[in-house]
């Protein structure tokens, strides 16, 4: 989408230097500093492939992220700014993760369960590491100290009778559509046997008009 068509976010911390135009979903462009950039492994990768010069990216479109909406990439691209040129972690599942929420993040993620789950995503699809591991901290946070109940209303995990609920009306929804489609077909195989029957008394009355000639 270019940038004509599509409105143009500023980072809390402006770019400079090389920069990326970026688009989520709803087609909100980003302009994301090439340091930034490198916090994601994904786009990272992409850009460098890529190979843009700082004519592509005013001549071309903004690379689209398609499953992301601007309002989380927002998120994301301010975090991203605000954490450039920081070391990246490594995978090393043998290392135990002490994971600190620096003050910056607790307050971008001072948002409600959705957001946050969809800024999990986000960072999971953009395999940005460490935005990962403080989003999960946050989430480990929430459930400390919580009852199952709490639990299942925080992270909106239906119960039993709503599984049942919900599995019932899909059975049913499926079995009404299937009535629907036989009633159809019913429908599709009379009006048929009616126009041959239709067509043979039509060659009938023909037949009789000839043999009476």
């Amino acid at each position: 989408m270019s940038a004509e068509t599509a409105p143009v976010v500023a980072d809390a911390a402006a770019p400079e230097g090389m920069y990326y135009r970026i688009a989520g979903s709803d087609g909100v462009e980003f302009k994301v500093s090439e340091l930034a950039i490198q916090q994601s492994e994904t786009l990272n990768r992409l850009v460098t492939t890529m190979g843009y010069t700082a004519e592509d990216v005013e001549k071309k479109d903004a690379i689209p992220i398609e499953n992301i909406d601007g309002a989380t990439l927002k998120l994301v691209f301010e975090w991203c700014e605000h954490h450039k040129g920081e070391a990246i972690p490594e995978d090393d599942d043998s290392v135990p993760k002490n994971v600190v929420i620096p003050e910056f993040d607790a307050k971008l993620m001072e948002i409600d369960d959705d957001r946050l789950f969809n800024l999990i995503c986000a960072a999971n699809y953009l395999n940005i590491k460490q935005l990962l591991n403080v989003s999960c901290k946050k989430v480990a946070n929430m459930a400390k100290g919580k009852s199952p109940e709490e639990l299942r209303i925080i992270f909106e995990i239906p119960t039993d009778e709503e599984d049942e609920a919900a599995e019932k009306a899909a059975k049913e929804a499926e079995e009404k559509a299937a009535e629907e489609a036989a009633e159809k077909k019913a429908a599709e195989v009379k009006d048929a046997a009616s126009e041959v029957v239709a067509k043979e008394e039509a060659e009938k009355d023909k037949q009789g008009t000839s043999d009476s000639a």
